[in-house]
């Protein structure tokens, strides 16, 4: 009967406490994802309107280190694509390979024939491919960085995988304040090392105000 009472005694006590001094509140700010960098503001913040422009690039992997069966250049490709904004509605086909996804005997190495839709500035000057392109949306520039990082499968044996999509890929895409320090040593790891950062155009993630618009550009 002595313990009821205490424990009855204590919950009066915390109950009393918790009415005359409101708990703090307490807000939780999410961690990144270490293969994602987004600048630290609200959604819609420094939105821009733009469009959804179709691009159509042949890319050429001639590397002399890291060497690529097809599927696999085309699922880096991919991965790398949709990382830096592009729709998750592109088509990659492989070149240059054999019936079971490897590159032919005594070829440079698998190419790829690109289709892909990216964020780009208004332009009246732009003219669609087809019906459909350039439907508009809402575009934010955000940070990026491509580096050696194991969340991305990305490794030193990328370097020029990386250089290539330096060259031929980024032009594709809107971009400023790009830098990048590249330096791949052939047949080897030792000395390669690649850093490129910026900012890039990607589309507000769906669900947020103006993330997505179903007009088309004028």
């Amino acid at each position: 009967m002595v313990a009821c009472l205490g424990l009855a005694f204590l919950t009066s006590n915390a109950g009393a406490a918790d009415r005359s001094t409101p708990a703090a509140s307490v807000q939780t700010v999410p961690t990144p994802a270490a293969s994602v960098q987004t600048v630290p503001t609200p959604a819609a913040a420094n939105s821009v309107p733009a469009v959804w422009k179709e691009q159509h690039v042949s890319f050429f992997y001639t590397g002399r280190t890291a060497r690529y069966s097809c599927d696999g250049l085309r699922d880096k490709m991919r991965a790398m694509l949709l990382d830096l904004g592009a729709r998750r509605d592109l088509k990659i086909v492989p070149l240059g390979c054999e019936d079971y996804g490897r590159a032919r005997v005594n070829s440079a190495g698998p190419s790829l024939d690109i289709t892909f839709s990216a964020p780009a500035l208004l332009d009246p000057s732009l003219k669609p491919l087809h019906q459909g392109d350039l439907a508009a949306t809402d575009a934010r520039f955000e940070t990026f960085t491509i580096t050696s990082d194991v969340f991305r499968n990305m490794g030193i044996g990328d370097c020029e995988l990386v250089e290539e999509i330096t060259h031929q890929i980024l032009p594709k895409l809107v971009t400023r304040e790009l830098q990048h320090d590249i330096t791949c040593v052939p047949y080897q790891l030792s000395g390669s090392r690649f850093f490129v950062k910026g900012e890039i155009l990607r589309p507000l993630p769906p669900g947020n105000p103006g993330g997505q618009r179903n007009a088309k550009a004028p």
